[in-house]
């Protein structure tokens, strides 16, 4: 287990939810992406959770997500091959079915998951996990190359 790759893992998550509560919010724009309807239903999830708790619970769902890949992709599939890729994109979307039916999140069921349905936000959390993957891999090698 690679305890180190957990915890950068969530902290980029609970970053990216920052990031992603600025653009729901209206204080953000990027590219139109704040118009999206799964970054435009987030604001009433963000409303009942202060910036600290929600980037708490998103760092806390990647940091699940990265043990589970550790203890699955990383074991099948190279690092940088297109099945790592598709497999961190597959698990992704496979921790929103618990986070979504165990009703630990009631405010994300409410204002997430039922408002976009299963398949959207399949895919929406699908891509969060890539997001975080790229954004890894970008500082990995930015550290290997400009700092170590």
């Amino acid at each position: 287990m690679n305890s180190d790759k957990i915890i950068a893992i969530y902290i980029i998550t609970a970053l990216w939810d920052v990031v992603l509560r600025f653009m729901a919010t209206g204080n953000l724009k990027v590219a139109g992406v704040e118009k999206m309807k799964w970054v435009v239903v987030l604001k009433e999830y963000f409303e009942r959770h202060t910036l600290l708790s929600a980037a708490l619970v998103a760092g806390f769902v990647g940091a699940v997500t990265e043990l589970t890949l550790q203890y699955t992709v990383n074991s099948w599939f190279p690092s940088h091959s297109i099945g790592f890729v598709l497999g961190v994109v597959m698990v992704s979307g496979l921790i929103g079915l618990p986070m979504r039916y165990s009703k630990l999140f009631p405010h994300l069921d409410e204002f997430y998951y039922d408002r976009l349905g299963f398949t959207y936000s399949f895919g929406t959390d699908a891509f969060s996990g890539f997001v975080v993957m790229v954004t890894y891999w970008l500082l990995d090698k930015f550290m290997n190359n400009y700092i170590a």
